[in-house]
């Protein structure tokens, strides 16, 4: 197994990847940072940003950066937790709501045009390892590999 190829492949599908979200948010002025936070968002609204930045593997404070940026933008809004008032919650304006569809529909448009032409087993079989691989990655400690 060449190992050097594997790490291309995964670079140049997250690379290309990336760069058909950017060009599709253009009409919206999205970031790639904004439209994971706001697809990972339709999922989980009204999560904290503390939660989202776990979800998401990313640093609270670049959350909170880019949560920001999307309230500036109208598509979201920021409540602090009726419990704990230290807390905010996260919750998606209606503007936001009506590009649910646009924004849902640009991981769907790459999904389909990267698996035409494989065989429905195969791509199953991708999905799943790429889901093992994912989960295995998302509990490792990685200062232990």
């Amino acid at each position: 197994m060449d190992y050097l190829d594997i790490a291309h492949c995964f670079g140049v599908i997250r690379r290309r990847s990336q760069s058909f979200v950017v060009e599709s948010c253009e009409k919206l002025h999205l970031t790639y940072s904004e439209f994971a936070l706001i697809l990972k968002l339709y999922d989980a609204e009204g999560c904290s940003q503390d939660d989202m930045a776990g979800m998401l593997y990313l640093d609270k404070a670049v959350v909170t950066r880019v949560i920001k940026t999307l309230e500036e933008k109208g598509f979201v809004y920021r409540e602090q937790d009726a419990r704990d008032r230290r807390m905010k919650r996260v919750y998606i304006t209606a503007y936001g709501k009506s590009q649910e569809d646009f924004i849902k529909n640009i991981i769907k448009r790459l999904v389909t045009y990267m698996e035409a032409q494989m065989p429905p087993d195969e791509v199953q079989s991708l999905m799943r390892g790429f889901q093992d691989l994912a989960d295995k990655m998302s509990k490792t400690d990685l200062h232990q590999i």
